[in-house]
């Protein structure tokens, strides 16, 4: 932060894209005094592929950023997310679910051997089913007040959307190519930005939403990158987009490939798949020859290449780094978008303080602890579903079973070897840095994949409370409408589209998911 602990009254977004646009947005609702400018080249085009995300986006956009939901819909024809079906595990399976909110895991295997009947998203993630019930008397109910969802979201015109709404918002805009920033002494961040012109950009506050580039947390002020290569081993995503022969589902879809796996992103009148893989066991037209057998139509794909890892510094002086400018994992769990939404909270956090007067000098460095200390959670947490994943026997999927580090999560795991699944309730032996990834998530992954110690696993009721919930549940499936017919429910009747953001009752209006520390303030 800013040595002279005076409230800036200037902050540039170096970058659009979601990140960039996000933290404009947010900065500006939350601080409508200041100006907000997002620097970016039109010249310099976004990757485009399509966004999963997770349960923090709903609230972020709708309650956070004020956007309305029915204009979200028709703008960028957004569908719903109930989880993750994972094509993944044992080779004689199909496949295991992780849906979004209160899930019963541990009853669903020891009495259905199978994840998928463990909750009701679960149960309409298998039936492609949505978020909207008819009733007995043919009325039509929403569940998305008590349902939790994330977005499926095409990104192109979901960042026009953005843009159009920080205009609104009297955000500003230039467009223009940055050669680089100017830095401050003594770890003061930056001074001043350049284009290519050779003018010279100054703001008291700057935001790196520069994506891999990251021009200023490692170009100009030096933060070195803290790879995570020995526990994630791919590094390259072949993406294109592909017919869409069923119905939408309401899921996303990571599906076992022979050096890595392809996501399955549906919107509307398409999926978007990516086949992430490592270049190490697979070339770039043998990676492109496996998706295109699997995916008959595919669109022309596209190269993009990453490095799994984090920066050491995620707040040097005046300076944030945000998305891929700071870290990047691969999407397996959908985190980008749900990162970005937490360094958020963190800034907004520490521009509160500073306003309030109240903000202690360290908080910079403890920011960056905190903010790493998630990242460094879902390097554990996605090298766990690489380590027991037995779908396959290929050189890489060998390799990943034998030398994934996931010594971050070693008590855990050795305990699961030992006990079975547990409950969060049953005993903390590590702290988990992110609740959307907690407990209850990783006992799914391990049971899925049907890692040692599954057969360990003992229900917390008995076989007459689950078989009463399993009916529950099915009796409110078997009304749901498909995922299609939902979201044009939804648009011809706005007014449910409008309750999950208005009704006191709804799970939009909570920061459960966000971490504890800033839930508080949310």
């Amino acid at each position: 932060m800013q040595s002279s602990n005076v409230f800036p009254r200037s902050v540039g977004v170096i970058g659009g894209g979601t990140a960039g646009y996000f933290a404009a947005l947010a900065i500006k609702r939350r601080f409508p005094e200041l100006t907000v400018t997002v620097i970016e080249s039109s010249a310099v085009p976004i990757i485009g592929v399509g966004e999963a995300t997770t349960t923090l986006m709903p609230p972020f956009l709708h309650r956070q950023l004020g956007l309305d939901i029915v204009e979200l819909f028709e703008s960028v024809g957004a569908t719903f997310k109930l989880g993750i079906k994972f094509e993944w595990g044992p080779a004689d399976a199909s496949y295991f679910t992780y849906p979004f909110g209160d899930a019963s895991p541990i009853e669903s295997f020891v009495f259905e051997r199978d994840l998928r009947p463990q909750s009701l998203a679960s149960m309409l993630i298998g039936d492609a089913g949505g978020p909207v019930v008819r009733a007995p008397d043919g009325s039509l109910l929403s569940l998305l007040p008590s349902l939790k969802f994330a977005y499926h979201l095409d990104n192109k015109p979901f960042v026009s959307y953005l843009a159009d709404a920080a205009r609104r918002a009297g955000i500003l805009h230039v467009d223009t190519k940055l050669l680089g920033g100017e830095p401050l002494p003594a770890g003061g961040g930056i001074a001043a930005l350049r284009d290519h012109s050779g003018r010279e950009l100054r703001f008291d506050f700057y935001v790196d939403a520069t994506g891999f580039r990251s021009l200023l947390l490692e170009g100009a002020l030096g933060s070195p990158f803290e790879s995570y290569a020995s526990s994630l081993f791919c590094d390259r995503a072949i993406v294109a987009t592909v017919p869409q022969r069923g119905g939408v589902e309401a899921c996303t879809t990571a599906e076992t490939m022979d050096a890595g796996w392809c996501w399955r992103i549906p919107v509307v009148g398409e999926d978007h798949r990516g086949y992430v893989h490592s270049s190490a066991f697979i070339d770039e037209g043998a990676a492109i020859a496996e998706m295109r057998a699997k995916n008959p139509g595919m669109g022309e794909p596209w190269l993009v290449r990453f490095r799994s890892g984090r920066h050491r510094d995620f707040w040097i002086g005046n300076t944030v780094a945000i998305g891929n400018a700071y870290g990047f994992v691969e999407p397996l769990e959908s985190t980008a978008l749900h990162m970005v939404i937490l360094e958020i909270a963190y800034i907004l956090e520490g521009l509160a303080r500073l306003c309030e007067g109240r903000l202690a000098p360290p908080y910079a460095e403890t920011a960056s602890r905190s903010v790493g200390a998630h990242w460094d959670y879902l390097r554990w947490f996605l090298a766990v579903h690489y380590r027991y994943n037995t779908r396959l026997d290929t050189p890489f999927w060998r390799a990943a079973r034998s030398d994934v580090d996931v010594s971050g999560m070693g008590d855990v795991l050795d305990r699961f070897r030992r006990e079975g699944p547990w409950l969060a309730s049953n005993g903390l032996r590590f702290a988990v840095s992110d609740p959307t990834f907690g407990y209850s998530g990783l006992m799914m992954l391990l049971l899925g994949q049907h890692a040692a110690g599954s057969e360990h696993a003992r229900a917390s009721m008995d076989r007459a409370a689950w078989d009463a919930t399993l009916a529950r549940h099915r009796g409110v499936a078997a009304r749901a409408l498909p995922h299609r017919e939902a979201l044009g429910a939804l648009l011809a009747h706005p007014t449910m589209l409008r309750q999950f953001v208005e009704s006191p009752s709804s799970w939009c209006r909570a920061a459960g998911e966000l971490p504890a520390e800033l839930a508080a303030r949310a």
